[in-house]
Formats: structure tokens, C-alpha cells, sequence
């Protein structure tokens, strides 16, 4: 199924944003901040659910979470703050949270191995809490960035060595990092997928047909071998179905 994500999202009310979106899509993955923050919706995601046949998944938190903090008391903080996301989607019925790896940021730029090993290790106890919650939990590539850990797929696959998780595959991420090809060849340990467009250098979300990577290849590979939802990364609603209609023909 073809669903839709957005931060810009968050900025709406929530039953407004619903409205809109359930008139184009029938899935959407809800960043867990600003007026969509999860404990706030409850209701308003059940009302979606059951009156509108909507169907959602969750990205978790992104603003000052730090899975990866080498300052020990904000790692754990940010390891609660999934821990809290993936619990509401138990409540909520919600099947699968994508979360960030962690960032280089103070002290690690001294030692940015150890930005890597915080995040295993809250990987490790992330995938034991969304276990015992029945929660399916992914893990992002992240954009090519001198803070960001997880742009390359062997280091995504080492954050996640052990730990039982699946990958989220972020084509625009890639993308930036040039990582198109590796990370396709990962594509038998994707479990969610997030498509949007960019110019190679920055993290721009453009139409999934409006920039560098390569679109065709990227939908030939998931046609293929990929059968869970792909979502649609927008800068908003309407380049978000644009961006579907695209998607349509090239996976029909």
C-alpha cells in the first residue's frame, strides 16, 4: 500500500490533516511530534481507524532524540522516548514505528565510533521493548550528513547486528550518500519504505520523480522483491499524490 508522511503534518490539527488526507490515501505514517504527538491523538486515531478505514503507522520522535548520545543520561532519555511511542501504537493497534539511529553531536565528533556503539546498544534494548509489545520496529539510513550515523548500509547493518530489527530504505537518504546500490541489495530486510527525491546533495523531499536517484530502478527493485508499504516522504499533501500517481504506474 501506498501511504503518506509529512512534518509539515504536524503543524495542522490533527483531525483537520485526517480529513484531507483520507480523501487521497488510505495509509499514513504519523510523525509522533507537534500536534500529532501520539499521547495527544489517541481518540482522533481510533476515530480514523474505525469511521474512515484509515490505516497508520508512526515514525517516532525526531526532534533531540539522540539514540546514539554518548552523554549517558540523554541516551536513556531518548531510549524512553521510543520506548513510549512504541508502547501508544500497542494501545492504538498501530503495527510499525520507524525510528532514527543516533547523531555525532559535543564530545562524540572526538571519538564518532561512539556515536555508533551507543546506537547498537540502543537498538539492542529497543528491539527488546517493541518485542514485548508486539510492535514491528525499522531502523532509518540516514542523509548524508557530518552528524549522522547509519548513511552507509554496511554501518546501518552493524547498528542493527543481533538486534532482530528490519530496515526502513530512505531513497532520497540514499540518495545523498550515495548508497542507492547498497542499499537495494539490503532489500530482503526491508520492512518499511519511504520514497522522495533530491539533487544528490541535500535532503531536498521533492517529488519522488524530481531529482537524481534513480526511480525505475528503485520501483523495478521493490516490484520485484518488496511487498510492504511504501511511503510517500512530501513536502506536502498535494506533491504527496502527485508523487502517488507516479508511483501507480511504475509498480502496476
Amino acid at each position: 500500500m501506498i501511504g503518506i508522511s509529512s512534518p509539515t503534518f504536524c503543524m495542522t490539527p490533527f483531525l483537520n490533516m485526517l480529513e484531507s488526507i483520507s480523501k487521497r490515501f488510505e495509509l499514513w505514517e504519523i510523525l509522533s511530534e507537534g500536534e500529532d504527538r501520539l499521547e495527544l491523538i489517541k481518540d482522533d486515531v481510533r476515530y480514523g481507524r474505525d469511521s474512515l478505514g484509515m490505516r497508520f503507522q508512526v515514525h517516532a520522535p525526531l526532534s533531540d532524540v539522540n539514540i546514539g548520545s554518548v552523554h549517558e543520561p540523554m541516551r536513556i532519555a531518548a531510549v524512553d522516548e521510543i520506548k513510549q511511542a512504541i508502547m501508544m501504537c500497542r494501545q492504538l493497534e498501530i503495527p510499525l514505528v520507524t525510528i532514527h539511529p543516533g547523531f555525532v553531536q559535543g564530545i562524540a565528533f572526538l571519538n564518532k565510533a561512539k556515536a555508533l556503539e551507543k546506537t547498537k546498544e540502543s537498538v539492542k534494548e529497543i528491539a527488546t521493548y517493541a518485542m514485548d509489545q508486539s510492535v514491528t520496529v525499522v531502523v532509518e539510513n540516514l542523509p548524508a550528513n557530518i552528524n549522522a550515523t547509519c548513511t552507509q548500509a554496511d554501518e546501518l547493518l552493524e547498528a542493527i547486528e543481533g538486534s532482530g530489527l528490519g530496515i526502513c530504505f530512505d531513497m532520497g537518504h540514499a540518495n545523498t550518500a550515495g548508497q542507492m546500490d547498497e542499499m537495494l541489495r539490503l532489500v530482503d530486510r526491508f520492512k518499511n519504505v519511504h520514497l522522495h527525491n533530491n539533487d544528490g546533495q541535500w535532503d531536498q523531499h521533492n517529488r519522488v520523480d524530481d531529482g537524481s536517484a534513480d526511480l525505475s530502478k528503485v520501483a523495478s527493485v521493490l516490484k520485484k522483491s518488496y511487498t510492504g508499504n511504501i511511503i510517500i516522504e512530501s513536502t506536502d499533501l498535494e506533491s504527496g499524490e502527485q508523487s502517488k500517481r507516479v508511483l501507480e504506474a511504475l509498480l502496476s
